[in-house]
């Protein structure tokens, strides 16, 4: 399963997406904040992102998003996912740079090679 800091830092992005604050603290835990980890550097992130701590804490303490974050990360085992990210385009395993994505979602449209 997860690291205990993984599931920690997974489930507080969910929680925070639950209040539209999703990519700012997914990328704050990716960037290793470690400040995250603490209730008073959470607190200061979630004020600084105009989101409501209370609201946070309880889901975080709670558990609330955390069956999603298992149900994730089952899916990902039970797909193979060795890493992060992993991306697949019509359950079709595919590099996760730009240029690769592009051309697996203009495959799966039928529009490979269109004119933008």
């Amino acid at each position: 399963m997860l690291g205990e800091d993984s599931a920690y830092a997974a489930v507080a992005v969910e929680c925070a997406a639950n209040q539209g604050g999703f990519w700012t603290f997914h990328d704050r835990f990716m960037a290793d904040d470690q400040t995250l980890f603490t209730e008073a550097g959470l607190r200061r992130q979630v004020d600084f992102e105009g989101l409501e701590f209370d609201e946070l804490w309880r889901c975080l303490t709670e558990g609330e998003t955390a069956p999603l974050v298992v149900a994730s990360y089952e899916e990902g085992h039970s797909r193979g996912v060795r890493r992060t990210p992993t991306v697949f385009v019509n359950d079709v395993e595919v590099e996760p740079r730009f240029e690769a994505i592009r051309a697996a979602v203009l495959q799966a449209a039928g529009t490979a090679g269109a004119s933008e």
